[in-house]
């Protein structure tokens, strides 16, 4: 298939938008700039260590970092924007060699090939030509973007950024449109982009038949809808070019019961091989039911809102045909059951979870809380298509709590943003994988935005 060369259509953008000779430097002059400083410390307590032969020792990492952005001002209606993200090993707190029992703390830093762990980087993550008309907005370029298979998944110190170009549209009454062409992406802990079969997420089968070759396109398109009072309908469609296709509809709809909201929400994912299969062979190697990687996937939530209270009530399931390929952060289940760290979208697995959100604001302004409890049945038998749990693990079933504290300041301190995170999670052993991966979990995180 021929590709489009994003790269020439921001060249040619740009010189259309300098050849305007009147108001150009206006719209540079009346930009919008925005401004973050960001601070991360993450510690990974252990159950046992003794794969990494260093059993006892802990994974921590501390970076300070944060990022500029940058948008002029339309000019018949064409704008520039730009985003440039730094992360540092601060006062070389974080230990070169806590790298070997390190997982979620790997992307605070460098990832890039011959990069040592706690080495920080600087990228230009966004560069991107924006043109809008009527209600129809649309980027090429590198940015941000946001749909059921890619996310920033803006947890670390540096973004999700994709490289292709994106037109949202809310020219049609209550509806939303959007289409994503993408042919690169940069991971969160990379100062490049890179081709969509490249990331740390990609079956390892297809990251190997890809590697040094030019990578397949992706092709997203979706509709929201909210024509029903409370209701919200959307559906979505993926085309990853020669390897699979996917489709994905999701309801949810709120009713107010006397001072209650009640919220019911549901989601069904259908994966068609267009491909792939005959890659990652999974009858062979991952115990399935055929070399075919046609599967499903459905999740299911109640939500109840009180007061200053919110409670969730999710299960998901998916089926035992094939992992669902989710290899850009784009979570099939967030929203339902996924919780930190995990991965329960590999086949045969059900998982359940148990969510309170907690307003704190009329006791300490600013104060809010989220705990959770999660448990991931999954099949033993079944080998995962990519890593699970921590990005490297393929563990059997999981129980997790987990407890958030965020607090929004005022006042003098406006802008600041301070996160308490923390985890405890029990990984069963299985025969495919014996290693005991338990592992309890800290994440600081203050925000300074500007």
């Amino acid at each position: 298939m021929k590709t489009i060369n994003v790269n020439v259509a921001i060249f040619l953008g740009l010189i259309s938008l300098s050849q305007a000779q009147t108001s150009i430097s206006d719209a540079f002059k009346n930009g919008k700039w925005e401004g973050r400083i960001r601070m991360q410390y993450f510690l990974t307590d252990w159950d046992d260590n003794s794969a990494t032969g260093k059993n006892g020792d802990d994974a921590s990492g501390f970076a300070i970092g944060g990022s500029i952005l940058y948008k002029t001002a339309p000019y018949y209606g064409f704008t520039l924007g730009s985003g440039l993200y730094t992360t540092q090993n601060a006062f070389n707190i974080t230990d070169p060699e806590d790298g070997a029992t390190a997982t979620t703390s790997k992307d605070l830093f460098s990832r890039d090939a011959g990069s040592k762990y706690g080495e920080g980087f600087t990228t230009l993550a966004q560069l991107y030509l924006g043109y809008d008309f009527a209600r129809t907005k649309t980027k090429t370029g590198r940015f941000l973007t946001t749909n059921p298979w890619i996310t920033p998944n803006d947890t670390k110190m540096i973004p999700i950024a994709v490289e292709g170009i994106e037109v949202v549209s809310n020219d049609f009454l209550n509806t939303t449109i959007q289409f994503d062409y993408v042919q690169k992406i940069k991971e969160r802990g990379m100062s490049y982009f890179d081709g969509m079969a490249s990331t740390g997420d990609t079956p390892t089968q297809i990251l190997n038949h890809y590697a040094g070759k030019n990578n397949p396109d992706l092709f997203i398109i979706g509709a929201k809808n909210k024509s029903i009072n409370n209701l919200e309908v959307q559906a979505w469609g993926m085309h990853w070019d020669d390897l699979v296709d996917q489709t994905m509809v999701e309801a949810n709809y709120a009713t107010e019961v006397g001072s209650v909201i009640v919220g019911f929400g549901g989601r069904y994912i259908r994966q068609f091989d267009a491909g792939a299969g005959d890659i990652i062979n999974p009858l062979v190697n991952n115990s399935d039911n055929n070399n075919k990687i046609n599967g499903s996937l459905w999740a299911l939530k109640t939500t109840i809102n009180l007061g200053n209270s919110k409670v969730l009530i999710a299960t998901s399931h998916t089926s035992n045909d094939a992992d669902i390929i989710a290899p850009w952060r784009g979570f099939p289940t967030d929203g339902y059951t996924r919780s930190k760290t995990q991965t329960d979208w590999n086949a045969g697995t059900t998982s359940y979870k148990a969510q309170l959100d907690y307003d704190l604001g009329d006791y300490i302004d600013g104060l809010n809380t989220v705990l959770s409890y999660s448990k991931y049945d999954r099949d033993e038998n079944k080998k995962p298509y990519q890593s699970m749990t921590n990005r490297g693990f393929a563990n059997g079933d999981t129980n997790q709590w987990n407890l958030d504290i965020i607090q929004k300041l005022s006042g003098n301190f406006d802008g600041i943003e301070l996160k308490a995170r923390f985890m405890d999670q029990d990984n069963k052993p299985t025969a495919l994988y014996p290693r005991e991966t338990s592992n309890r979990e800290v994440r600081l995180e203050a925000n300074y935005r500007f």
